[in-house]
């Protein structure tokens, strides 16, 4: 499989964790293509049998797209240990990187890495690292969005994208930090917290790529 279907493959599964239907649309904004491109692209991974188009979701992985995607996410998430715990590189750096070994290495290497590692659960972000030839199902679902009342909660999970490292970094927010949620502001759609005794705003838009987990 060529890295650019790999890509594809997982941005379709980062929006159905976040939508219940999957456009063209969606996934040319995210991809940064064109529609057609979008359409052509889905049209190979269909006869694949990677996806299949479903009227009411869009697309959806089959079995065999499911088992690629815990796959990659595999090789993708035990390299960013491997990087953060021996070769130096911070948070910030692990993913861009991770990106392009991840398409490039064997599933041998994967698995000498694994042991290696001593089989690490997670990545540096608190995603789950599904185990040889399992599917992926993340330890951590619950965002920060969904939250409806104030209290005390833990920053387990994140979303592995470099915008959103960068606004922690800004903020002093990271994973395994406790705060309290102290207000939910429709109006302003943000989410007020305390954390490490300052108080932090935070968008809607960014709660929803923070995973936590009530205290």
């Amino acid at each position: 499989m060529t890295p650019n279907k790999e890509d594809y493959l997982k941005c379709i599964y980062e929006i159905s964790t976040r939508t219940p239907k999957i456009t063209n649309k969606e996934i040319a904004e995210k991809m940064q293509v064109s529609p057609p491109a979008v359409t052509e692209m889905a049209k190979r991974m269909i006869d694949e049998k990677l996806i299949q188009k479903d009227k009411q979701a869009g697309y959806l992985l089959t079995p065999l797209g499911h088992q690629t995607i815990a796959r990659l996410y595999r090789k993708h998430r035990l390299i960013e240990v491997f990087l953060l715990e021996h070769l130096g590189y911070t948070t910030n750096q692990l993913h861009e990187e991770a990106e392009v070994l991840e398409h490039t290495v064997s599933d041998y290497f994967i698995e000498q890495l694994d042991t290696f590692l001593g089989y690490p659960q997670t990545c540096p972000h608190g995603g789950t690292i599904p185990q040889k030839d399992q599917l992926l199902t993340e330890q951590y679902q619950q965002t920060l969005e969904e939250v409806t009342q104030s209290g005390k909660y833990q920053l387990m999970r994140i979303h592995d994208s470099f915008p959103l490292l960068q606004y922690l970094e800004q903020v002093d927010l990271a994973i395994n930090d406790t705060f309290t949620v102290q207000q939910i502001d429709t109006f302003t759609q943000s989410i007020l917290i305390e954390c490490k005794n300052q108080k932090i705003a935070i968008p809607f838009a960014i709660a929803k790529e923070l995973y936590i987990e009530a205290q």
